[in-house]
């Protein structure tokens, strides 16, 4: 479940359809013929035009005066050349190139020196390198085993850090970092392989859960000239992380990032590589927890940087340098930003995006500051979503596309102080689709206002009666909802459901307070907020309260499950894939991260835990239904997980449905899908979707 850009943050178990390049052609092309967007823009050298195309005709429009001219059909639009990303054998850099292709949780296996002399081997338990010229060989370690390896790191590193690299090369070739990673401690998590097969083989894991002792991790370098081993002076151990090392962008520096364990402190430092000591560069507090990888953008000169901070409780940028000094704080606000668009040294701007503005907090704006910190200004004044931004070469204009779930989009000309010129296409209120609402409601504790999205069938009947799926994942951070316009109806709409997203107490997007409120309380207020937007949107005659569904897979299928556990009033059905159902489950970083630790949190880890004795009495006497899913081979959420929850529904004599598949790991493929719907389509009664109320 890592919380990386997922993105990720937390690994999102979905079927994701990968557009052909055609079909990306055939996408733009559709684009390009709706009535409020535009596609093909130009700026002319001269600064004086700008050139479109809109519903097939390409428009001139000139900028001092605001006069358009019709330049007839489209046929010859400049296309955009897409980038083509050429595969290295894992990527070339500073740090050496990088052989293979670790899996999901695992480390490259071999890093090739800069100057291409020689290869760094992780080979049973050691490092070992080779000249590739001569095939000499040095073992720079030999000590290694099974619970102390190097060259090397523990599975919650890679799943939860990013930390797919393990040894690297300085730029010149002559010294080599690697980590020692001790498993002494840690308890092994036993699976098993195989079992679909006549024998199976066994499995075991090195895998912290929460509380329990973690791996020690520390930073090594051997010089190649010398030949001796040296320790990095940056901290470690079992109680600590270190991880994230690289260069910077000439070389010259190289860095590492250090947490505590509960991910309250960041401090990224410098490494000295002749004595192994470290210096701090920058360091963040929080209360809840830090980011564990803030962006830094480097300047021209590769040693001041732009990083993104969270100390005012929001999302922000600083100037800062190698050095540790803070040079100044550059965006600021009671909002949100949300990644850089452009930076010019020469004109001394930054351009990036935030969501501030005061009708929706989903609704994305973007922004100019010089990078002293002075002049910042919003220039898309509208209130709506906007996107696809086009900044003119002097800066002076912004073309953006601006929208909101129910209204089609359509298409502005701002000047860069903020000011609404023109629109150049606009899309046509009464031609929405009709099949998307955005709603809110007040959250529980009267602190937040929840927003989340209603999704209707493109034949919707507000005189008929519907299911309703309640379609979520959830997890710190995450997202689950978009401003922009709906123009097709969700696969789940197409069988008849209603949908329902929620961005619970939690995700992202909306500052450290909203964020963090869901600090040490995971299952309890992220989906009472979820809950609560059924209990509201049940009141509306189209909606069957008593045929509500909710499903998710990995935090999702977590969610899930306490939702019909814990609101067995809401929903009568659920299907749990791949979810967590005690936190004391899961891996050190992870949890820890937003729950504490057991000892620290015991009734956090107990309000969180699905397999709560009361949770199961009131689901049992809701009648509800439940499906389980899960791989046999999940290194990720183990199947005790599902498991521990069968077992407490088997001891209350509770029914349910369970499907375990036996070699699939977090992700569970097309027959969960199809089970999934069987499930949904069977105890919701589909054949009543759509029947007629007595109203």
């Amino acid at each position: 479940m890592s919380s990386r850009p997922l993105t990720l943050p937390l690994i999102l178990v979905l079927s994701l359809t990968l557009l052909t390049s055609d079909a990306l052609e055939a996408q733009r092309g559709q684009s390009a013929i709706q009535p409020g967007v535009v596609s093909g823009i130009e700026w002319s050298e001269d600064g004086k035009f700008l050139t479109y195309t809109n519903q097939g005709e390409r428009h001139r429009y000139e900028l001092a005066t605001g006069e358009t001219e019709s330049l007839g059909s489209a046929e010859d639009e400049p296309r955009t050349q897409r980038r083509r990303s050429r595969r290295s054998r894992g990527g070339s850099g500073l740090t050496g190139t990088y052989v293979g292709r670790p899996s999901r949780g695992r480390q490259y296996t071999q890093v090739d020196s800069p100057n291409e002399r020689w290869e760094a081997h992780y080979d049973n338990w050691n490092v070992v390198l080779e000249e590739k010229e001569t095939g000499e060989k040095i073992a720079v370690t030999i000590t290694g085993n099974e619970n102390i390896h190097y060259g090397t790191a523990s599975w919650v590193y890679g799943e939860e850090l990013g930390q797919n690299r393990a040894m690297w090369w300085t730029p010149d070739s002559q010294k080599l970092l690697f980590y020692k990673f001790d498993d002494t401690d840690v308890q092994p998590f036993h699976l098993v392989r195989g079992w679909s097969k006549f024998n199976t083989t066994h499995y075991p894991e090195y895998y912290p859960k929460a509380g329990a002792k973690n791996p020690g991790a520390e930073l090594f370098v051997y010089d190649l000239a010398s030949q001796e081993v040296t320790r990095i002076d940056v901290g470690g151990g079992s109680e600590e992380y270190i991880y994230n090392i690289r260069t910077s962008p000439d070389g010259a520096v190289m860095l590492v990032n250090w947490t505590d364990r509960l991910q309250h402190h960041l401090k990224v430092m410098a490494i000295d590589l002749e004595t192994g000591d470290g210096r701090l560069v920058v360091e963040e507090r929080q209360e809840t927890w830090q980011s564990n990888s803030p962006g830094m953008r480097y300047l021209a000169d590769n040693h001041r940087f732009i990083w993104t901070t969270e100390k005012s409780g929001y999302t922000h940028y600083e100037l800062r340098d190698l050095d540790g000094k803070l040079h100044n704080s550059i965006s600021s606000g009671d909002f949100q930003s949300s990644g850089i668009q452009f930076v010019d040294e020469e004109s001394g701007q930054m351009g990036f995006l935030g969501y501030n503005s005061p009708k929706n907090p989903y609704y994305m704006q973007y922004h100019l500051v010089d990078l002293d910190g002075t002049d910042q200004r919003r220039v898309t004044s509208l209130d709506f979503h906007h996107s696809n931004f086009h900044l003119s070469p002097d800066k002076k204009w912004l073309v953006a596309q601006y929208e909101e779930v129910n209204t089609p989009p359509s298409t502005a000309l701002y000047s860069t102080d903020g000011k609404l010129v023109a629109k150049l296409a606009e899309g046509d209120p009464s031609s929405a689709a009709n099949i998307a609402e955005m709603f809110k409601f007040r959250s529980n504790d009267d602190r937040f206002d929840i927003y989340g999205i209603l999704y209707k069938p493109t034949d919707f009947d507000p005189d008929n009666q519907y299911a309703v799926i309640n379609a979520l994942y959830g997890g710190p951070g995450s997202n689950e909802i978009s401003a922009r316009y709906v123009s097709t109806p969700r696969s789940e709409n197409n069988r008849g459901y209603l949908v329902v997203k929620v961005n619970n107490r939690g995700t992202g997007n909306r500052g450290k307070a909203f964020l963090g409120a869901a600090y040490l309380r995971l299952g309890d207020i992220d989906i009472q907020d979820h809950a609560d937007a059924i209990r509201m949107l049940r009141q509306r005659p189209y909606v069957d309260g008593s045929r509500i569904g909710i499903v998710g897979f990995s935090y999702g299928g977590y969610m899930s499950a306490m939702g019909i556990l814990k609101h067995p009033d809401v929903y009568a059905a659920a299907v749990n894939g791949s979810g967590v159902t005690d936190w004391r489950h899961y891996d050190t970083i992870y949890t820890e991260r937003y729950m504490s630790t057991p000892q620290l949190n015991p009734d956090g880890y107990d309000i969180g835990r699905a397999t709560r004795e009361d949770y199961v009495e009131n689901f049992k006497e809701a009648g509800g239904q439940m499906l389980i899913l899960h791989g046999m081979v999940d290194d990720n959420v183990h199947p005790n997980n599902a498991f521990q929850l069968i077992d407490a529904l088997d001891k209350a004599d509770v029914p349910y449905e369970s499907r375990f598949f036996p070699n699939n790991g977090h992700g569970l493929g097309r027959g969960a899908s199809r089970t999934q719907w069987e499930f949904f389509n069977r105890v919701l009664k589909p054949e009543f979707l759509g029947r007629k109320t007595n109203l």
